[in-house]
């Protein structure tokens, strides 16, 4: 027979272990900014000499490439070895502090102060301008990951606590006295905000019904004021992250104010519109945005990821027609009378085109909260950048790209290449993009023409090399040489002609061999990888970059997931 000493907790006081599982947690983040922090102190040029050339253990490599692979069981679960790691102490963490006997109903509050302990650690990863993002480096994807493992906790927790609570008053027949006090009524009523928004963050929720999980999440207040009706000692939880979570909203009611000017709204075939806008820089490369457009909805806000680097005199933010707030966007620059048009003769036409057609671009008024994110890689430390996108997975692309040519042209404003860049070395981008339609190739044609045009300038020390698949549509046979010299990676001789940079194929690519012949032209250094597009392209993408990677160097990825 088990005894209750079996189910004894690991620290009595239950007050003492919300706070020693609260520190915890906060200690896992802390390792987080440990393995990425030291970098950004470092200077430039001890920093890239850092990473070339490379010269890698066989373990170390060996270990590289099981952490690079995608998930083992991508059917049952999307997380990495090194996010599966994460999740496991985060869930022993809390099976760790959660540990109970249960024999009295007192017994029960434990689990309420790990709600509260959960809350408050919830609402520090809440605020867009992140503390943890900014200060400890810590990329957003991770952070978004243990906000919703601490979502998922705290109402795990907290119906835990009610349940069993309940259970009591219910075999004791002392349910409709308690019920009557005021606590335990707000008390169920902060637990029936949280369970609306925990319900309302689920993925086939989220998806499908964006402005649901958008609004149902602002109940998350009227769970922190019941929480902190409820409990005692909850502030000391809530409120830091309460007063950073009102920082936050300060700054971004702040950037309501800021004077964005529209540009331009171009319309390209098969729903895609690109606004271009003054008035807000990216940071750094890869950045998303919240954008608010009056003329679509004075309620609705969407984050678009931006296409533009630091150092652009422009802003890009290109909306493709997928779901109901993007499809409306659609509209500001087209109508079905002058579609058939613009489609067959002009290929996107700068003007915007509303209920009314060529309505002026400056009419548009457009709202930017952010730009916000921080990425795992910097860019610029590596010699060699490799770009992998499917459709409008190119937007991040084009930013890192654009980032790395505008560092390589502010190179050029010094008497040597080695006083801005700190090594002297050049840089080298591989972009492959794959389209279903040829026609898509003209939604960042401009850029890219613009970019391979800076990068053959003989005094940029950065060159770039394109390659475009369409995986739809007819086969042409008829191949063409391009001004930036891309043979090499060409892996068969069906190609089209194809007004741009670089070669456009008419099948999906073989990444394994691709990724072979970059690292083959790219010796004795890392190689930074952007990926982003459909999951199964990214995952071979993966497959390939662990392949590629030796001892004379590895491939270090990083991957652009649209999650929320």
């Amino acid at each position: 027979m088990i005894s209750a000493k079996t189910f004894q907790p690991v620290v009595e006081d239950q007050l003492t272990a919300a706070r020693a599982y609260f520190l915890c947690i906060i200690g896992m983040l802390f390792c987080e900014s440990l393995i990425r922090l030291p970098s950004y102190f470092m200077t430039y040029k001890k920093a890239r000499s850092s990473v070339s050339p490379a010269k890698h253990w066989k373990p170390y490599v060996l270990l590289h490439k099981i952490i690079t692979l995608p998930p083992l069981l991508s059917f049952i679960t999307r997380h990495r070895l090194p996010s599966l790691f994460r999740l496991f102490v985060f869930v022993f963490l809390n099976f760790l502090w959660g540990w109970n006997r249960l024999l009295y109903s007192t017994d029960y509050k434990l689990y309420g102060w790990l709600t509260i302990a959960n809350a408050g650690l919830g609402l520090l990863l809440a605020a867009r301008t992140n503390l943890f993002s900014i200060v400890l480096r810590i990329p957003t994807p991770i952070l978004l990951n243990y906000h919703r493992w601490i979502g998922r906790a705290t109402f795990a927790h907290a119906t835990l606590h009610l349940s069993l609570t309940i259970q009591q008053f219910v075999r004791t027949d002392q349910f409709a006295a308690v019920v009557v006090n005021a606590r335990i009524r707000v008390g169920i009523v902060a637990w029936v905000a949280l369970a609306i928004v925990y319900i309302t963050s689920l993925s086939f929720i989220r998806r499908r019904w964006f402005e649901v999980f958008y609004y149902a999440h602002f109940l998350f207040l009227v769970f922190i004021a019941g929480a902190l009706y409820h409990a005692s000692k909850g502030p000391e939880f809530l409120l830091p992250g309460l007063g950073l979570w009102a920082i936050d909203r300060v700054i971004r009611f702040a950037h309501r104010f800021r004077k964005i000017v529209v540009k331009s709204v171009t319309y390209y075939p098969r729903d895609l519109t690109k606004f271009k806008f003054e008035g807000v820089q990216a940071a750094y490369p890869g950045q998303m945005a919240w954008i608010q457009v009056p003329s679509i909805s004075y309620l609705n806000w969407h984050p678009f990821s931006i296409a533009s680097a630091p150092g652009d005199s422009e802003g890009t933010i290109a909306i493709r027609g997928l779901g109901n707030y993007s499809k409306k966007a659609q509209l500001l620059a087209e109508t079905r009378k002058c579609e058939d048009r613009m489609d067959s003769e002009t290929g996107g036409q700068e003007v915007v085109v509303g209920s009314m057609p060529m309505v002026e671009a400056s009419a548009v008024r457009m709202v930017l909260d952010g730009p916000y994110g921080i990425g795992r890689l910097q860019w610029d430390r590596y010699r060699t950048i490799v770009i992998v996108a499917g459709g409008i997975g190119i937007t991040p692309g084009i930013s890192i790209a654009s980032y790395i040519v505008n560092r390589a042209a502010a190179s050029t404003t010094t008497t040597t290449t080695t006083t801005t860049t700190g090594m002297g070395f050049e840089w080298h981008i591989h972009l492959l993009w794959v389209i279903k339609e040829k026609k898509h190739s003209q939604w960042f044609a401009d850029e890219l023409k613009k970019l391979a045009s800076l990068a053959a300038n003989p005094s940029m020390p950065v060159t770039m090399d394109v390659t475009i698949h369409v995986t739809g549509g007819g086969n042409s046979s008829e191949q063409t040489t391009t001004a930036i010299g891309q043979e090499e990676f060409a892996l068969d001789n069906t190609v089209e002609k194809y007004d741009g940079p670089g070669i456009v194929h008419h099948h999906r690519p073989n990444l394994s061999e691709w990724f072979r012949c970059v690292k083959d032209g790219s010796k004795d250094t890392d190689i930074a990888v952007s990926l982003c597009g459909p999951k199964a392209m990214m995952n071979d993408a993966r497959k390939a970059a662990a392949k590629a990677s030796v001892e004379s160097g590895v491939f270090h990825v990083e991957e652009e997931e649209f999650e929320l």
